[in-house]
């Protein structure tokens, strides 16, 4: 029987329930989980709270558990300035927060004093996940030119997000929730 978290086999009747984790095993469509649930093949099992970054979609997701909650377009870094890959966690939550230029003025990569409504953390060293006022496109290609801050030059390696989902994953994401960015 398959249940609605997903594709599980639940173990009801015992020798029925072997024979078919068996065959699914065998044929390698499913892995067991250790409360003897079966699974498709290359999934996790996660509990608890999570945002997943993918650079290549330049999407984000938001889970509890195996279950999405939400789902946005995003701007990541350019070629130039790219967002981090890795795990990391949510340090900190400020709204309002100001952005302050770490770049001199001389720089291509400098940008005026600006302000976003929410910002989330998730690298001590001013990675964000922020709305950006700024911004109207979101999205592939996004963060292919060479300027950030412009519709299509891509961030700073913050990750850029609408500012309803900003909103949404402020008032959602606790402190220390999960944030995994894959390429």
């Amino acid at each position: 029987m398959f249940g609605s978290e997903g594709m599980y086999l639940t173990m009801g009747n015992r020798a029925r329930a072997t024979l078919c984790v068996l065959a699914i095993l065998i044929s390698g469509f499913a892995a067991v989980h250790p409360s003897g649930s079966a699974r498709a093949a290359g999934a996790h099992f996660y509990s608890g709270k999570r945002i997943t970054i993918s650079l290549s979609r330049q999407r984000l997701r938001a889970w509890v558990g195996n279950k999405v909650l939400l789902v946005t377009p995003v701007t990541t870094g350019n070629a130039a300035l790219p967002t981090p890959v890795g795990s990391f966690r949510i340090l900190e939550k400020r709204s309002p927060f100001t952005f302050v230029s770490p770049w001199p003025r001389s720089s291509p990569d400098w940008y005026p004093t600006s302000q976003v409504s929410y910002a989330l953390e998730f690298l001590g060293s001013g990675y964000f996940v922020h709305d950006a006022p700024w911004r109207g496109v979101y999205g592939k290609g996004s963060n292919a030119g060479s300027q950030p801050g412009t519709n299509y030059g891509g961030s700073h390696g913050c990750v850029n997000v609408p500012y309803d989902a900003a909103k949404w994953l402020y008032q959602w994401a606790d402190m220390g929730t999960l944030v995994h960015i894959v390429r």
